[in-house]
């Protein structure tokens, strides 16, 4: 089988946080205090993802199966039976030993160990759209998941920041031949503002010898299994603390590692995110249907605490999707 015959999945989280006894089993594990690594707006629902699988259907009818991460609730509206849907609990694949969890970084660690994923796969939040037509190429190029190769150093500027800080911790304890500037973090292909980053931080990064943080997409992550299998082998104490966190906690890792590792190691293809993917925080001051008008093949709707009107952004976000995908797809009943 030639590179870009293989087949491609994509996996994609879900969460109903208005089932009842999912509401009963996180409100009987959360004694402890939670910080904004937890709030409500890593749960509540933005009503839409049916608009997801349309936009699929639509734009990458070339996968081959869906993986759909579920804590045990399904949307009454998908099609259960469709061959490319796989409905996967989380006790089907995560150790019985780190449930039950509430902490999506356990969830996207063990990925991995989904029985039937492929190889190579493409990991999604219920927020990532497909906007454009792709094609296989736009994950994996020449073999190689697709990554922006750019340095960005950790900053104490926000909690999540700490995610980055653990992930190149582990990355710098690797004992591999380092390449802190590969010729592809140089190319165009990279994006030009990239490159300048790249030249700007190549005297501290030379001179440390050290990774300092690689910029983190809000975009879908093209990673191979392998990957994964060669993390947990190197940091199997770190996998195994993080998955018993019930909740997020500042000790995380994160599915970024993952990337970080296939960048470090050369294992990439480079790709200018600036003009391939959108990033929007929910507002109600964004024009949605400017958005899903763009030719960007992605766009992710990111849901966070700042938005003072969720309720209303919400609507008009999906007036607007609603507009770009009014047809039921495949995967709906």
């Amino acid at each position: 089988m030639n590179k870009t015959s293989e087949k491609i999945d994509f996996v994609v989280t879900y969460l109903d946080s208005t089932d009842k006894k999912w509401q009963e089993e996180r409100a009987k594990y959360s004694g402890e205090k939670l910080d904004s690594r937890n709030s409500e707006a890593r749960y509540r629902n933005m009503d839409n993802f049916q608009h997801w699988f349309r936009s699929v259907e639509r734009y990458a009818p070339w996968v081959h199966k869906i993986h759909i991460v579920t804590w045990g609730h399904v949307p009454e509206w998908l099609d259960t039976i469709n061959p490319k849907i796989n409905i996967v609990k989380h006790d089907e694949y995560i150790p019985e030993k780190y449930l039950p969890t509430f902490n999506s970084n356990v969830l996207d660690l063990n990925l991995d160990r989904i029985e039937g994923l492929s190889e190579k796969f493409v990991y999604f939040n219920d927020d990532m759209f497909l906007n454009s037509d792709t094609k296989p190429s736009d994950f994996f190029k020449n073999g190689l998941p697709t990554y922006q190769f750019a340095y960005t150093p950790v900053l104490p500027i926000d909690k999540f920041n700490t995610v980055i800080f653990n992930n190149t911790f582990l990355l710098n304890q690797l004992n591999f031949e380092r390449k802190l500037l590969p010729k592809k973090s140089m190319s165009l292909k990279n994006g030009l503002r990239a490159v300048l980053l790249n030249l700007y931080f190549a005297p501290l990064v030379l001179g440390l010898k050290k990774y300092i943080g690689f910029y983190p997409s809000h975009m879908p992550y093209p990673v191979t299994k392998m990957a994964f299998k060669q993390l947990r082998t190197n940091f199997s104490e770190s996998f195994d603390e993080v998955s018993a966190k019930k909740f997020r906690t500042s000790e995380d890792i994160s599915i970024w590692l993952v990337a970080d590792y296939l960048k470090a190691t050369n294992q990439f293809y480079p790709q200018n995110l600036k003009k391939f993917g959108k990033y929007q925080l929910l507002n109600e001051k964004a024009n949605f249907f400017e958005i899903f008008n763009s030719k960007y093949k992605i766009v992710c709707i990111n849901d966070t605490e700042s938005d003072s009107n969720f309720e209303k952004s919400k609507e008009l976000l999906n007036i607007a999707l609603n507009e770009k995908f009014p047809e039921k797809s495949c995967f709906e009943r």
